[in-house]
């Protein structure tokens, strides 16, 4: 029994483990899942701040150079733009390059110039073929600005070269001013914590596109988004933002809310478990502890009955009278004895399966006492006083039977356990509409580490002064068992060699 019990904890405990460690991986999961997704709405909403931004600049160019002054070859997937350095250059890119102006390029101030201009006073003289191509082509008042890129893009990035180049030229136009952006950003974010940086990037490779760094730890985490406002000149905007875990966590409120109460109905049931196990062991204990007890109970009568069997079978000792007398005062006596156990034993058998049937009635008790006492059998070897006290109304409503059990257990248990001399005090008091019965000795008295247990059926003291005293350990079980069947309380006060008082409130 011991080894399946201690199984069965091993099972449950582990099993509760499992499962808790299962739900923890569960949520961690969830979380990460759902952070993630935060995540990602930060970088969309800063991805069409971005959007947002280069429209509102997108309509006011500074004019700073327009389609007819840009020109540009396209050359697969490399794009090479290089300084004009003679006239013919410069037609060809007049001619064909017209139609492919938005492929981008950086811009610096650089005048035209051919192998056979000429420089008069510090200024570039044109040969007349050359200068009516100028004027033909390219008007005067126009100066054409260019600068020089070798761009290699895949295949993959070549769709973007149109946007890249468009980026290009709307930095020229109107440059990224980092206070506007951040106002737009504050209204996307909705008053989350980040900030912004103006960054140029020394890599030689071009970034394209923008780009999601994830930073922190599970519970503290920060991204950073790198997005190429002018990728031809490696010109970024870095935006840091603090992902809240709060609102993850409200997100996932009714997840956690289940899975803790999935957790805490487990623990309940495996503590009832327990609790059920440990009950059925103590029952266990108690069956085996009654019937050893019973036995020796019962033993002592049935021995004692015997002897007086024995003794009347003997016809010779049967003339004596005065022996004959004390024979059968034994034999009665061991009777009563027997008889007491058997309907304790009786009574609680039949209060684990049903509430004690009460015949309540209106009585006197302080007639009920004194008959009580008066009949009541003082053991020949102790010097018993019993001392009673009644209030001036002595009618009472209660089961009378009861009651004249319930005292007279109590002072059955102040006789028996206490020395050779006892005084037992009874008072029976109504005040308030309650029926106060209060039983006071000074016995052996009960330590303090067992007074939560003398109430537990088969249940006998350690301190007692003779282990051979008759008993079972259902007195105060049983006086317990009628009080609560009145609908009353019970209250033990005791200290260890000098008494116990036992107070019981039964309401009227």
């Amino acid at each position: 029994m011991e080894q399946r019990i201690k199984i069965v904890w091993i099972f449950s405990i582990v099993s509760m483990l499992l499962i808790t460690c299962g739900q923890v991986y569960w949520l961690r999961n969830q979380y990460q899942y759902m952070n993630d997704e935060q995540i990602n709405d930060i970088y969309d909403r800063i991805l069409e701040t971005t959007q947002q931004y280069d429209s509102i600049r997108t309509p006011q160019p500074k004019k700073v150079l327009n389609n007819a002054n840009m020109f540009f070859y396209q050359l697969s997937k490399s794009i090479d733009l290089e300084h004009r350095t003679t006239i013919d250059e410069v037609i060809l890119g007049a001619l064909k390059g017209r139609e492919l102006e938005n492929m981008g390029g950086n811009v610096e101030t650089l005048k035209i110039e051919t192998r056979d201009s000429a420089k008069v006073d510090g200024q570039t003289k044109h040969t007349q073929r050359e200068q009516w191509i100028l004027d033909s082509i390219i008007p005067k008042e126009r100066i054409i600005v260019m600068d020089s890129f070798k761009i290699n893009m895949s295949d993959k990035d070549a769709p973007n070269l149109n946007s890249v180049i468009n980026l290009y030229r709307l930095e020229l136009d109107v440059p990224f001013a980092l206070q506007q952006f951040d106002s737009l950003l504050a209204m996307r974010l909705d008053n989350q914590p980040f900030t912004t940086h103006l960054v140029v990037s020394e890599d030689s490779i071009y970034q394209w596109n923008a780009e999601l760094k994830r930073q922190g730890t599970l519970f503290n985490p920060y991204i950073e988004v790198m997005y190429p406002y002018n990728p031809l000149k490696r010109q970024f905007v870095l935006v840091s933002v603090k992902v809240s875990p709060h609102a993850v966590l409200v997100r996932m409120g009714w997840q956690l809310v289940g899975s803790t109460c999935l957790i805490f109905l487990l623990g309940l049931c495996l503590l009832f478990q327990i609790k059920t196990i440990l009950k059925q062991r103590r029952i266990d204990e108690l069956r085996k502890s009654f019937v050893n007890t019973m036995i020796h109970e019962l033993k002592r009568p049935v021995q004692a009955l015997k002897m007086c069997i024995a003794f009347l079978n003997d016809k010779s000792m049967r003339t004596d009278e005065k022996a004959m007398d004390e024979v059968i005062h034994d034999s009665m006596s061991e009777l009563d004895n027997l008889s007491a156990y058997l309907s304790k034993l009786r009574d609680m058998t039949r209060a684990d399966d049903e509430h004690t049937q009460l015949s309540v009635r209106t009585f006197d008790i302080k007639t009920s006492l004194e008959k009580l006492v008066r009949l009541y059998h003082m053991p020949e070897d102790k010097d018993v006083a019993i001392e009673t006290h009644f209030s001036s109304e002595t009618l009472v409503t209660a089961d009378p039977v009861h009651v004249s059990n319930i005292i007279s257990n109590l002072i059955e248990n102040a006789v028996k356990y206490s020395g050779k001399s006892v005084h037992i005090v009874v008072d029976c008091l109504l005040q308030d509409h309650q029926l106060m019965i209060r039983v006071a000795d000074d016995g052996i008295g009960i330590p303090v580490s067992e007074q939560n247990r003398v109430f537990d059926k088969f249940y006998r003291g350690s301190n007692l002064p003779d282990r051979s005293l008759p008993g079972i350990g259902l007195g105060l079980s049983y006086v317990k068992l009628l009080v609560e069947a009145h609908h009353g309380s019970i209250s033990l006060n005791s200290q260890a060699g000098k008494g116990t008082t036992i107070e019981i409130i039964i309401p009227q």
